[in-house]
């Protein structure tokens, strides 16, 4: 099954495609904060190189965050638009678990970690097995000093993965010492076609066409439901 997988979710962007088992193409680019603009001509770079016509897609895949809140909509915006021209189906994909099944098999426990925009971070906490990653704790908002208390109080390695290392691995290497590891490069970056796989792996367990239904995997109002409420319990206190 031809599967494009895509991910606007963090600093970078993620295009891949798999065929079957396969994987074809798949490559990142740096998209500036807010938006994606740069993703259509990456697709249409996907479809090039790989020499596929876009009406081969069988199935899309997208990652739904938690990350940024505008990236994740347009890359939804994208996906659905192109499954719902091409009347193929989609599937949405938790972007932290794609982003965990860049650990290796033998890791203990992988946390992935995405930037949260109030200085904290969005984690994951997963556990490699026969079919990928299992989800030990489900995404959530932690500060880093919670996090590394939680993490401290399993008492084994742990493989940190994402973007906001940079930031943040002084402190995390700081708390839980030699049990600490952290992952280099393109490790720290989700991939298109972890993203397509994943898709891939859920729509033959389940059939379930989400274009109608997947919604971003948000762990935090947006500032615009915020401002919506107060302006909302203003006018009934006015009234």
């Amino acid at each position: 099954m031809r599967v494009l997988g895509i991910d606007t979710s963090a600093q970078s962007g993620a295009v891949g495609m798999i065929e079957g088992t396969q994987v074809v193409f798949t490559e990142q680019i740096t998209i500036r904060p807010g938006g994606s603009e740069q993703l259509p001509a990456l697709l249409a770079e996907t479809l090039a190189r790989t020499g596929r016509d876009i009406k081969e897609l069988e199935l899309i895949a997208v990652g739904i965050g938690p990350g940024s809140y505008t990236g994740v909509r347009v890359g939804l915006a994208i996906a659905k638009g192109l499954a719902f021209g091409l009347g193929v189906p989609l599937v949405g994909v938790p972007s932290l678990r794609a982003l965990a099944l860049n650990g290796p098999a033998d890791a203990r426990l992988i946390c992935a970690l995405a930037r949260s925009r109030k200085g904290e971070v969005y984690a994951g906490l997963y556990r490699p097995g026969p079919e990928g990653v299992a989800e030990v704790v489900p995404p959530a908002i932690w500060t880093v000093p919670e996090l590394t208390a939680a993490l401290q109080e399993k008492d084994e390695p742990v493989l940190f993965l994402g973007e906001v290392l940079a930031e943040d691995a002084a402190e995390l290497a700081a708390a839980l010492k030699e049990r600490a590891s952290f992952g280099h490069g393109a490790e720290n970056v989700v991939d298109g076609a972890r993203v397509a796989r994943l898709g891939l792996a859920h729509w033959l367990a389940t059939k379930e066409n989400q274009l109608d239904t997947v919604l971003p995997l948000y762990l935090r109002r947006t500032e615009a439901e915020v401002r919506w409420e107060e302006r909302c319990c203003r006018a009934d206190v006015s009234s």
